[in-house]
């Protein structure tokens, strides 16, 4: 796992956790679905804040759950043809943006916007 500043928990979402889980490991696999790895999260976090990563998949079963306050899109000057798309499965309902921050390189921009609820 991480090393230095970076090591901290993470909590990993998955219908399966490894048969060899290392010892003094940052991991934690959560089986049980994302309200229970954020919970999990928010505990062992305490006053910090807890980010979620990972793919298209799970970012819609957060953003389905209503379990983010922010999402960040890092978009790059790449077109795929194929993929699952963040919001593939979120239903008929809106979600309302509100631009929190915006950065521009020449390789990518990151945008951050805030959950309207």
């Amino acid at each position: 796992g991480p090393t230095g500043a970076v090591r901290v928990p993470l909590f990993v979402v998955t219908h399966r956790p490894p048969e060899d889980v290392p010892e003094n490991g940052v991991y934690t696999f959560v089986t049980d679905g994302v309200e229970s790895a954020l919970a999990q999260a928010r505990q062992t976090a305490g006053d910090k804040d807890v980010y979620v990563m990972g793919g298209a998949d799970l970012g819609n079963r957060f953003l389905k759950a209503g379990l983010v306050d922010q999402i960040g899109i890092h978009l790059i000057p790449v077109l795929f043809g194929g993929g699952l798309r963040l919001t593939e499965y979120l239903g008929d309902d809106h979600i309302h943006l509100e631009v929190h921050e915006v950065t521009d390189t020449p390789n990518v921009t990151h945008l951050l916007y805030d959950i309207v609820k």
